[in-house]
């Protein structure tokens, strides 16, 4: 069976339930009620037109409420009918089945109170005026009817309530905001424990006190023995206490998953969103303050998801450092001066290369250099600053600081030498045109910061060191070397390393004659 039918068939279950509950409770009361309370009256009891009325009575009243049941349940029916087969639901159906849903707990045990009252009571009203039937009785009967539908209603609401959160209210809410359905009824958690509190205390008051009454009511002139009479309501105590200590365990229950069953899906789902989990949703079941704080959650989830998406997606534009450090606003605005080495890399012939291929082929190729590249980089903790053209400029030691950059930026260097190796090996294989490239590495002062418009910054490096750092890789053509380091970055490097000492030489844009180092391996 599909869950859409036993979702509905459910309804009707969980009802029967809750009444045979209600009359179950009512007729074990009855039949340890002390005898001076009715049966001394009550020879009609023991009639078959007394049993009929016991039988008929409840059975007729059931009937009744379930076919007001059916009515109401009709358009969610039908809603139902539409999401089994796959069809669009019209959106004036849905607004009015899921009204009705939600309204359906508080509109069934009404009905159930209202009927366990008024039909008795106009049945007994009929059989005193008619038949004369005694007073004690009716007001007995009367009395126990009221508590059928005090019981009945207070186990309709729990029950059809937590069926619904279950099967129905997923089916027909799946984006939750319950809340916002106008025209529902809504019981707040302060109100459910106060109602909870009514009937663990009211209906047993009720029912002891109406049986007492009825007893001294039956009693007065008539020749009763007190040990007779204490026996019997002793009895009749027990019994009760049985039968209401399930009441309220029951009851507990039920209240208690109503409430701590939505918080505890709330507090699994911040779980997952600690955990970095924001693909999740919180199943919102209710519209109090348990299911408007899961939409907030879901809200606030949701939020938290584009914000990642777009932090990711910012992630490829810049590195991952920077844009953590732009986003939790530490990149100073005027700049941070301090030591870091610069890395430039350029590709050699790379004109005539975009000349003899197509645009597509162009951008394909430069995709698979530049990641081979980054990764090469970002394993020695270097930060791709920027690709311009078929340039790649990165830095060691800013924004996140450490002392060995240069060590780092000429291991990097190193690695980047690899992986062209790798990939022009696989352009080889596919009839390619292999790569070359010149890297050029200087360490010295620089200033980190954003830089650009007030409406548009950019993270960059500025100074002399940058400057030095690009003339040294365009000295890479002029050595015919793949990688080329400053005198500067070649003292914090520390470990075997072989390179070979090139003449000093003036480089454009600085006076004084720099001296730099082959990187041969």
């Amino acid at each position: 069976m599909k869950p859409e039918k036993t979702a509905l068939y459910g309804f009707y279950l969980l009802h029967m339930v809750a009444n045979l509950i209600g009359f179950g409770a009512a007729l074990l009361l009855d039949f340890f009620t002390p005898v001076y309370a009715i049966k001394v009256q009550g020879a009609f009891l023991f009639t078959v037109g007394g049993w009929l009325l016991l039988v008929l009575l409840p059975l007729l009243v059931f009937l009744l409420i379930c076919c007001l049941q059916c009515l109401i349940q009709r358009p969610v029916s039908k809603c139902m009918a539409q999401i089994r087969i796959g069809k669009e639901i019209p959106g004036g159906l849905a607004v009015k089945a899921k009204r009705r849903l939600l309204n359906l707990p508080f509109v069934i045990p009404g009905l159930d109170l209202i009927a366990w009252i008024a039909l008795p009571a106009l049945i007994l009203a009929f059989l005193h005026f008619l038949n004369d039937m005694p007073a004690i009785i009716i007001i007995f009967l009367f009395f126990r009817f009221v508590m059928i539908g005090l019981i009945t209603g207070i186990f309709s609401f729990l029950l059809i309530e937590n069926h619904s959160r279950k099967k129905a209210i997923p089916m027909l809410f799946p984006e939750g905001r319950l809340a916002e359905i106008p025209g529902t009824a809504m019981i707040s958690i302060r109100t459910r424990i106060r109602v909870l509190f009514l009937a663990e205390t009211a209906i047993p008051t009720i029912i002891f006190t109406g049986t007492l009454l009825l007893a001294l009511w039956n009693i007065e002139g008539r020749p009763v023995s007190a040990l007779d009479f204490g026996l019997q309501f002793f009895v009749f105590t027990l019994i009760a206490y049985g039968i209401f200590i399930f009441m309220a365990l029951s009851l507990n229950s039920l209240v208690g998953k109503s409430i701590i069953d939505p918080l505890a899906e709330i507090l699994k789902m911040i779980g997952k969103v600690k955990g970095g989990n924001f693909n999740e949703r919180i199943h919102v079941v209710s519209n109090d303050e348990t299911g408007i704080l899961a939409d907030a959650g879901n809200d606030m989830v949701l939020a938290l998801r584009e914000r990642e998406r777009i932090r990711e997606t910012f992630g490829k534009y810049v590195t991952p450092e920077i844009r953590d450090m732009i986003l939790a606003g530490r990149v100073p605005l005027n700049g941070e001066r301090t030591q870091a080495t610069v890395l430039f890399a350029d590709l050699r012939g790379f004109t005539r290369y975009v000349e003899a291929a197509s645009p597509e082929a162009v951008i394909k190729s430069m995709r698979a250099y530049f990641t081979a590249m980054q990764r090469a980089i970002r394993f020695h903790q270097g930060l791709v600053l920027q690709y311009a053209g078929d340039e790649i400029e990165a830095v060691f030691g800013v924004p996140l600081k450490y002392d060995d950059h240069a060590q780092k930026a000429v291991l990097a260097a190193l690695e980047m030498r690899k992986s062209l190796k790798e990939l022009n090996r696989r352009r080889i294989e596919q009839n390619m045109t292999p790569f070359r490239h010149g890297i050029g590495i200087h360490t010295g002062e620089v200033l980190a910061g954003n830089t650009g418009s007030e409406d548009q910054l950019s993270y960059a490096l500025i100074g002399d060191t940058v400057n030095m750092a690009s003339r040294i890789e365009g000295l890479t053509k002029k050595y015919r070397c793949d990688i080329l380091a400053s005198e500067e970055t070649l003292k914090g490097f520390k470990g075997p390393l072989k390179a070979e000492k090139q003449p000093p030489i003036r480089v454009k844009g600085f006076s004084s004659p720099i001296t730099t180092y082959r990187i041969i391996g």
